[in-house]
């Protein structure tokens, strides 16, 4: 079999096209468009597969960077949405949103002359079209518990944990003094940067998973800790 990696030193990093300055100047949303899915394969394709990933090793997640960047070099999609999702919640987010120049792409071991692996717009990629090819289903844990957790904060702490519990049968409700799932992701950070769709997409499967969520609920003052507790306990 060809060797689809370490193609860096013949292939320039490439970013996906930026749409046009007077067409953003219309609107709020992303300013690059979408990976073409074959530059996608190529960009991952970049990678060196270096014995020790500082890429890895910089990112919060430790996401399997490597791993998944070999998978969609050789277009094996669903697999490297697979090990992509194993480690990380939200990767579609991370890869639009995440520092990627100061952690996994600024400790890229390719030298400077040939620049570092697009990892996040790989990673925005893989995931972009898992959820366009439906391989993105609701949560079906193998066990249904009786215990139940309440989680204050739809933020993106709040949705990560409540998808890591739902995974191991956890009846889950996440409480939030706003009216949309989503926290920072949705009130602190602009279009451009994280089109809303993409968080409110991620809301909704842990709906479709069995979450309960509860807006507008202000704990502390619309409902105390302790008769939070008691709900929590009767559930």
């Amino acid at each position: 079999m060809t060797e689809r990696m370490l193609k860096f030193v013949s292939l320039a990093q490439a970013m996906p096209d930026k749409r046009p300055a007077p067409q953003r100047r219309t609107d709020f949303d992303e300013i690059y468009r979408a990976f073409a899915q074959e530059k996608a394969a190529e960009q991952a394709s970049r990678c060196s597969q270096c014995g020790v990933p500082f890429c890895q090793i910089h990112c919060p997640l430790q996401n399997n960077i490597p791993d998944w960047l070999r998978l969609a070099a050789e277009g094996r999609w669903e697999e490297a949405y697979a090990v992509s999702s194993s480690t990380n919640s939200m990767p579609e987010i991370c890869g639009r949103i995440c520092p990627q120049d100061r952690l996994c792409e600024g400790n890229c071991v390719i030298e400077k002359g040939f620049e570092s692996v697009t990892i996040g717009a790989v990673e925005k990629h893989i995931t972009d079209l898992a959820w366009a090819r439906g391989w993105i289903k609701p949560i079906t844990p193998p066990l249904e518990r009786d215990q139940s957790v309440g989680i204050i904060g739809a933020g993106p702490a709040g949705l990560a944990c409540a998808e890591r519990l739902r995974r191991k049968g956890y009846q889950v409700a996440i409480y939030d003094r706003y009216d949309r799932i989503g926290g920072l992701l949705i009130y602190g950070i602009p279009n451009f940067k994280l089109e809303k769709d993409v968080v409110l997409r991620r809301g909704q499967r842990l709906i479709e998973s069995g979450v309960k969520f509860h807006m507008n609920v202000d704990v502390g003052r619309d409902i105390t800790l302790g008769a939070l507790r008691q709900r929590m306990m009767r559930c």
